[in-house]
C-alpha cells in the first residue's frame, strides 16, 4: 500500500489526493479501503494487525473518568493472556473463545499524563493519558455547531489551547444492531485547530468545568444534525412505552428496500466533467470554462481548486480518471461505498483560501455527469453559515454522459435556516453532494443509539449534555415520554446509576400567533417536565440567546456556561446559583393568581425595566389575555381586568416570546404554563 501525497496545495494532480480534515489520510487499495489515523506529529500509528486490539476510544491523549473503576476491553486470539498496566496498577485476563477480553483497573484521582501498556502477543502503549472528568455530548445540529461559527469565534479560538481539555468525536454511522466500536476516530488535544471544528456548546461547557474544577475534562461528542430523539433511544425503551411503539411499528412496516438502504452500504460511482459558467443575457459575457481536468489538475479557472473529504464517506474515493467525456482528458470521479443515510461532498472553490469571486455576469453553471447515484448542487456564499445553502433539486445520473444545467435563479434554500438573498457578487464555491441511487431514506429508530451510543457504554463517564428537540417539535407532546425513555435507556446501558443528564431547553426561534398555541413552547415544556420527573436531570434555559429567524443561533457561550453552572452546582456541589427561576406551583387569590418558583437565587427581577413581560392569564373559557404581572418576594402575582375569575397562567408561551423574568444572578426563568389543555401538537398523538 502506498500513502498518497501529503502535499496540500492548490492543485490536485492525477494520482494525488487531498487528506481530509482532521488527521485521517487515505491509503490506496481496493473497495473497502484501509485507513490509518495520524495523530499529532505522527506520534502514534495504530498497527493494522495489532494483537491485542482496542476500541477507538482507547488512544493517545484520552481522558479516563476519575474516582471510578477504569475498564479496558478489546479483542485478541482466543485463550490469549492480556495484561493492562497504568501507574502502579495492573490487571490481567484471558480472552474467551471468541477472542473478547475485558478487565478493570482500580479508581484513580485526577492527574496525568500517564502511559497505559497493554500486553498480549504484542504490546501497545498509549501515551499522554489523563484522568479527570468525562462527559458525553449528544443531540442534533445545534450540538454539532462548530466553534468557528459562534459569536466571538476568532478571539475564542485564538486562546483555546488547553492540554487539560480533550475531544473525541464519534463518526456518524447507522446500525440496526449494537456496535462494539466506533468508526475510525481518536482523542484530540484542545488547540485552535481542533477547537474551531468542535461543538461550540461542548467546548464552552468543558472550558468552564476545567477552569472551576482544575482537573482534565474530556468530551465525547456523539451527535448528528437533523436527527430525532427516536434515533438516539434504545429499542427496548421505544417498545416498552405505549405512546412510542408506533414509531417502531412504522419502521417495521417500511419497504424492505428502504430499510436496507438506510443501514447497508451500497456501491456508487459518479463522474463529472466540463464545467462551464453560462453568461447572463445582455451583459456581453462569453461562456467560460470553469474546470475540465484535461491538464490532469483539479483546479478552477477562477483561481480555486477542487477538494474532497472522507469524513462523511469514509469508504469512498476521489480521483481524476481517464478518459473524460469525449474519450480524452480526465474526469473527476467519486466512488466507493455509501449507506443511504450518508453522502459524500466534492467541493469546488472559486478563489484561493476561501476567497470569493464576482459571478454576477453569469446565470448558471453547466456540467456533464454520469454514474449510478444522485447528486445535489449547493452554492456556497459566506453570508450563509447554518448549512441552508442555496441548492438545486436532486439530479439522477445515468450510465451515459448527461448534460446538467444549474440556473442560479432556480436555486432555493430549504427554509429551515436563516433566509438570505443569493449574492452572485460574493460566491466562494459550490458542493456536489453525492448519494446512492436510493437517495436520502429515513433513519431507523434507534439507529444512532446502536451505532453511536452503544459503543461508548463501557467507557465510564460522569454524565451527559443533550441539545436536541428541533426535529421533534411537531410531536412535542410525545416528547414528554420520549426524552425520559431515552434517559432511562442510556442509564441502563451505562450501568452507572442515575448519572447527570443535562438538557438544553430550546431557545427562542420562529413565531407564534399572539396568545396562541406553540409547538416550540410545548417542546420546551416537555424538556422542563422531564427535569421535574426524572431524577438527576438539569435544564439550561436559553430563551434569551436565540434568534427569531435562525434555527442555529451563533451565541453558544451562554448555552455551554449554563450547562456548566448546573453541573457545578449539583454534580460537583459548588455553593452557587445554577438555575434561573423554575415554575413550582400556583394558587388563585380572588381575581389574581400567585406563581411560586424554585431557584429564585437572591431575588426575582424584571430584566431591562420595572414591568414584567410575557405573562398571560385565562379563565374557564380557556381564552388567554395579556396580564399584568408584579414581583412579590419570591413569587409573581398575575391578573387581568378581562379575566375576573382566572384559572390558568402562561409565561413565554410562543416561538420567540417577549419575556424578561430573571433572578438577580442574571439567569432567565423557564417558559411554563399552569394548565394542561390540549395544544398544537396533541393532534399528532
Amino acid at each position: 500500500m502506498i500513502i498518497r501525497s501529503l502535499n496540500i496545495g492548490p492543485h490536485l494532480k492525477k494520482g494525488q489526493r487531498i487528506p481530509p480534515s482532521g488527521s485521517q489520510i487515505k491509503l490506496q487499495g481496493k473497495i473497502g479501503h484501509v485507513f490509518c489515523l495520524l495523530l499529532a506529529c505522527f506520534a502514534y500509528a495504530w498497527p493494522i494487525d495489532a494483537n491485542p486490539a482496542l476500541p477507538h476510544l482507547f488512544s493517545n491523549h484520552m481522558i479516563l473518568q476519575r474516582d471510578a473503576a477504569i475498564p479496558f476491553w478489546g479483542s485478541a486470539d482466543p485463550g490469549e493472556k492480556i495484561t493492562v498496566s497504568l501507574q502502579d496498577h495492573s490487571a490481567e485476563t484471558i480472552t474467551d473463545e471468541k477472542g473478547h477480553w475485558e478487565l478493570s483497573l482500580p479508581p484513580l484521582p485526577a492527574g496525568g499524563p500517564f502511559s497505559v501498556r497493554i500486553n498480549g502477543k504484542t504490546s501497545i502503549t498509549l501515551k499522554d493519558v489523563m484522568v479527570g472528568e468525562v462527559w458525553v455530548a449528544s443531540g442534533q445540529s445545534n450540538m454539532t455547531y462548530a466553534l468557528s461559527g459562534a459569536t466571538g469565534a476568532d478571539e475564542e479560538i485564538s486562546k483555546s489551547s488547553n492540554p487539560e481539555i480533550r475531544f473525541f468525536t464519534v463518526p456518524q454511522r447507522v446500525s440496526l444492531t449494537p456496535k462494539e466500536d466506533t468508526l475510525e476516530a481518536a482523542w484530540e488535544l484542545c488547540t485552535p485547530d481542533t477547537a474551531k471544528k468542535f461543538s461550540a456548546v461542548a467546548y464552552f461547557f468543558a472550558k468552564d468545568l476545567q477552569q472551576n474544577l482544575h482537573v482534565p475534562v474530556g468530551i465525547i461528542l456523539s451527535a448528528w444534525p437533523g436527527t430525532e430523539g427516536e434515533d438516539w433511544t434504545d429499542p427496548n425503551s421505544l417498545r416498552n412505552v405505549p405512546a412510542l411503539r408506533p414509531v417502531v411499528a412504522k419502521w417495521e412496516a417500511s419497504p424492505e428496500g428502504m430499510k436496507n438502504s438506510a443501514v447497508h452500504a451500497m456501491e456508487f460511482s459518479m463522474e463529472y466533467d466540463d464545467f462551464e459558467l453560462l453568461p447572463t443575457e445582455g451583459k456581453g459575457s462569453a461562456i467560460k470554462v470553469l474546470a475540465n481536468f484535461d491538464s490532469g489538475e483539479a483546479d478552477t479557472s477562477t483561481g480555486g481548486f477542487w477538494s474532497y473529504t472522507w469524513q462523511d464517506g469514509p469508504e469512498t474515493d476521489f480521483e481524476l480518471t481517464r478518459p473524460g467525456r469525449g474519450s480524452e482528458g480526465f474526469a473527476a470521479r467519486v466512488h466507493g461505498m455509501l449507506d443511504g443515510a450518508s453522502s459524500s461532498r466534492l467541493q469546488a472553490s472559486f478563489g484561493r483560501g476561501g476567497s470569493t469571486v464576482d459571478l454576477s455576469g453569469y446565470a448558471g453553471i453547466r456540467f456533464w455527469m454520469r454514474g449510478n447515484g444522485l447528486v445535489q448542487f449547493q452554492m456556497l456564499q459566506p453570508t450563509i453559515t447554518d448549512w441552508d445553502n442555496y441548492a438545486s433539486p436532486t439530479y439522477h445520473a445515468t450510465p451515459e454522459w448527461k448534460e446538467t444545467t444549474v440556473w442560479f435563479r432556480e436555486l432555493k434554500q430549504a427554509g429551515w435556516g436563516v433566509s438570505e438573498p443569493l449574492t452572485p457578487k460574493t460566491l466562494s464555491g459550490f458542493l456536489l453532494v453525492n448519494m446512492t441511487r436510493e437517495g436520502d431514506p429515513e433513519l431507523p429508530p434507534s439507529g444512532l443509539y446502536e451505532a453511536m451510543i452503544a459503543p461508548l457504554e463501557k467507557y465510564h463517564i460522569r454524565g451527559a449534555i443533550w441539545y436536541q428537540g428541533e426535529s421533534n417539535t411537531w410531536h412535542a407532546h410525545k416528547y414528554q415520554e420520549l426524552l425520559p425513555a431515552l434517559i432511562r435507556g442510556w442509564r441502563k446501558g451505562w450501568n452507572e446509576g442515575d448519572f447527570p443528564f443535562l438538557i438544553v431547553q430550546l431557545p427562542n426561534q420562529g413565531t407564534s400567533p399572539e396568545l396562541g398555541d406553540s409547538i416550540w413552547a410545548e417542546l420546551r415544556e416537555a424538556q422542563f417536565l422531564t427535569v421535574k420527573k426524572v431524577p438527576n436531570t438539569g435544564l439550561a434555559v436559553t430563551i434569551d440567546v436565540g434568534e427569531e429567524k435562525n434555527l442555529h443561533p451563533p451565541n453558544k457561550a451562554p448555552v455551554g456556561k449554563r450547562l456548566a453552572l448546573w453541573a457545578l452546582g449539583t454534580t460537583y456541589g459548588k455553593k452557587i446559583v445554577y438555575s434561573g427561576p423554575l415554575y413550582q406551583s400556583m394558587e388563585v387569590e380572588g381575581n389574581q393568581i400567585r406563581i411560586h418558583f424554585s431557584h429564585t437565587g437572591s431575588g426575582l427581577e424584571a430584566k431591562g425595566g420595572n414591568e414584567l413581560k410575557g405573562f398571560a392569564v385565562a379563565g374557564a373559557d380557556r381564552k388567554f389575555h395579556w396580564a399584568q404581572a408584579q414581583i412579590s418576594g419570591d413569587t409573581v402575582v398575575v391578573s387581568s381586568a378581562e379575566v375576573p375569575d382566572p384559572v390558568a397562567v402562561r409565561y413565554a408561551w410562543a416561538g420567540s416570546p417577549e419575556c424578561n423574568l430573571y433572578n438577580k444572578e442574571n439567569l432567565p426563568a423557564s417558559p411554563f404554563r399552569t394548565d394542561d389543555w390540549p395544544g398544537a401538537s396533541d393532534k399528532d398523538q
